[in-house]
């Protein structure tokens, strides 16, 4: 893990006292305020583009069936999910196969997998929960509430993991553990999906900032960790709207030697990490009038209660006086979000209460909201966050 923080700079930026679950809601609003929390400081790498947390503390975060993170609710997201299965049954000859998922949740991802290419899917989450609903299930698939197996070997086409790296403190052993679980004559690829810390840096998304997220990849340390790991990369690229990077991969024959890192690509990313702090703070400075204003001029509604929304709500002072916090995940209704407590409601819950401002955390999303917030009846200003 050393040759990762090689030439450590920071910090970056640095938060104090923040939720250390964005994704972990709460029975009451006490519980909420009460929230464990933690320091953000975030130090880069020139060496090898490697952003991390500095101050996290792995004793903090303990992940239980309570954390909540699903997409799958969203048109939007079920449109993205089914061309990527699509894509990944297609290249890889997902026919009849054998897929397991490293942190697959609800399996929403996995199901498609299977339900698409008649596989048989075996996922790996210890917050997997049951009870909870989901927005596509497979009875050929089953969901292990434990950790991937790294010692021992795995019979798979595809070994999948998406949104987990990003929340583990040794990133290079996870990969190393993945790629000695699959034997060397094995015909398995990899596909892996982290967010994109250059769209992060480039499009100052500050609110994908959060304490569960230990560490953040760019393209060419992400191909880098998996090259010195012993696969063989196929393909690196952005998706979702440029805010997710995916990297494509299979084991590389025994004795192949690592290219080095893309230097000019390593240059240009430390270009735009220079000033990020500063920028940081100018625009959650802008957000703190903007947010102040609203609130002042009428009843105020965030729509997403997941990270970016929870990012947002705790680093604007006036985040507290929003009066309602909106997903079209069901799971998370009548829960509350850590730091800020408010309550999380669904759509309809917005009818009747005279909401002039709604506030949407991703700005992918902002198409589908504004046709909902039409549908409802609602004479509301829909507005980007990222605006």
């Amino acid at each position: 893990m050393g040759w990762l923080k090689a030439d450590a700079t920071g910090p970056v930026v640095s938060m104090r006292n923040v939720p250390v679950f964005c994704n972990a809601l709460y029975a009451s609003a006490a519980e909420a305020v009460a929230a464990p929390r933690g320091d953000l400081e975030l130090r880069f790498s020139p060496t090898t583009g490697y952003l991390w947390n500095e101050a996290f503390d792995p004793e903090l975060v303990a992940y239980n069936p309570s954390y909540e993170n699903s997409l799958h609710y969203s048109p939007r997201f079920q449109a993205f999910a089914r061309e990527l299965a699509d894509r990944l049954i297609e290249r890889y000859g997902l026919r009849g196969r054998r897929i397991v998922e490293i942190g697959s949740g609800e399996g929403n991802f996995l199901a498609l997998l299977c339900e698409r290419g008649d596989n048989r899917g075996v996922g790996y989450d210890p917050s997997f929960d049951p009870d909870r609903s989901k927005v596509v299930t497979s009875a050929q698939m089953q969901i292990v509430r434990e950790y991937y197996p790294t010692d021992r070997p795995i019979d798979a086409a595809l070994v999948l993991c998406q949104h987990v790296l990003e929340h583990v403190t040794d990133p290079a052993s996870l990969i190393e553990g993945v790629r000695g679980s699959i034997p060397d004559d094995a015909d398995t690829a990899v596909y892996f999906e982290v967010p994109d810390a250059t769209y992060m840096v480039s499009e100052l998304a500050v609110w994908d900032l959060i304490y569960e997220h230990h560490s953040y990849f760019a393209g060419p340390t992400l191909q880098h960790l998996f090259e010195r790991s012993g696969f063989e990369v196929l393909e690196v690229d952005r998706t979702f709207g440029d805010q997710y990077l995916y990297l494509e991969a299979r084991p590389a024959q025994p004795g192949t030697t690592a290219p080095p890192v893309d230097v000019a690509a390593l240059t240009k990313l430390a270009e735009r990490v220079t000033g990020f702090g500063e920028h940081v703070e100018r625009l959650r400075r802008d957000w703190e009038r903007r947010l102040g204003a609203m609130v002042g001029d009428g009843p105020v509604a965030v729509w997403g209660a997941g990270s970016k929304g929870v990012t947002f709500l705790n680093l604007i002072e006036a985040g507290a006086a929003v009066d309602h916090v909106v997903d079209i995940n069901p799971n998370k209704w009548g829960l509350h979000l850590p730091g800020t407590g408010q309550a999380v409601v669904g759509p309809d819950a917005l009818v009747g209460r005279g909401v002039r401002h709604v506030l949407v955390m991703n700005p992918l999303y902002v198409g589908e909201i504004a046709e909902q917030v039409a549908a409802l009846g609602l004479d509301a200003e829909v507005i980007a966050v990222s605006d």
